[in-house]
């Protein structure tokens, strides 16, 4: 049987995006985010030597709310189709006809954000499209949702920026203007509106706001007082919870990713935990792999993990977990909180604490912390080298940051 506009809906989100035939050619692409976007793959020139090409159809939803329901994108696509057999490219027909659409008065902003985040989701990470949509849907879209976007305003753009400085909210403020940005862009590149960007950045959306470093202990006389502090665990943290502080510690990885770590991820003969998928943010789906190596109290709070939660996927499974089954990335905090060192240290402050100390106190190069940290960006040829470059380094580097750490009162 066909699928019908109610089975749409029912589809659930995934861990990663999914699609699902619509009928005739047509697909259902399910995002993490739970919305979905219709899109056909279509050859071009219609022969066997014909290049593969997606179209992006628009986001399913009602059609009275601007949005596309099943029967709506089939349609389209029949028509589309139709054009392609005379010889005509379907994504080269869509500027010529957006144009008409933008003219006629009917092209809202709403319309060209959907279309936007669509062409995006092969490119972009899942956390980044999430975060994208959220600015859309809860801030930007409820302002000019239903404006054409012909006719908003360089002065506008300024007004809701400034509306978020002044309420304290720059970097919010920055962000949001950046999507925008990056929505007008679109509708330039495709000679829908002028080429002129109204939330284009000058020095009239600068507004000073500098951002606040991450707090750490960069003295290292404070590191033995907390290490001390986190091993007698005054406070009565859950062993889970402790062990995560100690592991971010020992390895200052990002909370995110330290938690959500899976047992699968782990190479007990290697002594290496591979983090897949890895950007310098967690998780993303990016295909690059990030690798860990484990020194030995890595290794030993592990394995006393493995005791406690062996039988499940995550290495920090919970029951309790709301959003994931495993610890709340936030709980890390929490407990560094209860120690008594709130605004003195934060989990992702372990990271700077390496940098500093590693290359003081244990003379490693700069290079050797800033890869295990994960920053390669920049240069197209460093981006594309190998995360296991300088693994031996990278060891002794772990291996000496975990022997620092135990000698100065972390207890595993």
């Amino acid at each position: 049987m066909p699928m019908l506009d109610s089975d749409i809906r029912k589809l659930q989100p995934a861990k990663t995006k999914y699609v699902r035939s619509a009928g005739e050619g047509v697909l259902v692409e399910v995002h993490p985010q739970g919305y979905k976007y219709f899109k056909w793959e279509y050859k071009f020139p219609p022969n066997k030597n014909g290049k593969r090409k997606t179209y992006h159809l628009g986001r399913f939803g009602k059609d009275s709310e601007g949005l596309w329901s099943r029967r709506r994108a089939i349609d389209e696509k029949r028509r589309l189709d139709i054009l392609r057999k005379d010889g005509h490219d379907p994504q080269l027909l869509k500027s010529t006809e957006k144009k008409d659409i933008e003219g006629s008065g009917s092209y809202t902003f709403r319309k060209v954000a959907d279309e936007w985040i669509g062409s995006q989701s092969s490119k972009l990470s899942e956390s980044t499209i999430r975060d994208y949509r959220n600015k859309l849907d809860n801030q930007i879209l409820p302002k000019f949702g239903n404006y054409l976007i012909k006719n908003i305003t360089r002065s506008e753009c300024i007004s809701f920026w400034k509306s978020h400085v002044d309420r304290d909210r720059a970097p919010q403020a920055n962000k949001l203007l950046m999507v925008m940005r990056l929505v007008f862009g679109y509708a330039i590149d495709h000679e829908w509106i002028e080429d002129s960007n109204p939330a284009r950045s000058s020095k009239a959306t600068q507004s000073g706001h500098k951002s606040t470093p991450q707090p750490s202990l960069e003295d290292w006389e404070e590191v033995p007082p907390f290490l001390v502090a986190l091993s007698e665990n005054k406070c009565g943290g859950d062993m889970e919870t402790v062990a995560a502080v100690k592991l971010a510690a020992l390895t200052f990885v990002r909370a995110s990713t330290l938690v959500s770590a899976k047992w699968s991820d782990i190479d007990w003969d290697k002594k290496i935990w591979t983090i897949p998928d890895y950007d310098m943010k967690g998780r993303s789906n990016t295909g690059k792999d990030h690798l860990t190596p484990m020194s030995a109290p890595v290794v030993d709070l592990l394995r006393k993990l493995q005791s406690i939660n062996g039988d499940h996927d995550y290495v920090f499974f919970s029951q309790r977990g709301k959003k994931h089954p495993y610890l709340n990335p936030s709980s890390p905090n929490h407990h560094i909180t209860n120690l008594g060192y709130k605004g003195r240290l934060v989990t992702h402050g372990f990271r700077a604490m390496v940098m500093t100390h590693a290359q003081q106190i244990l003379k490693v190069p700069f290079h050797i912390i800033d890869l295990q940290l994960g920053h390669i960006k920049g240069d197209k040829v460093r981006q594309a080298y190998d995360r296991a470059q300088f693994l031996p380094e990278r060891t002794d580097l772990m291996d000496r940051w975990g022997d620092l750490l135990l000698e100065n009162g972390l207890r595993v």
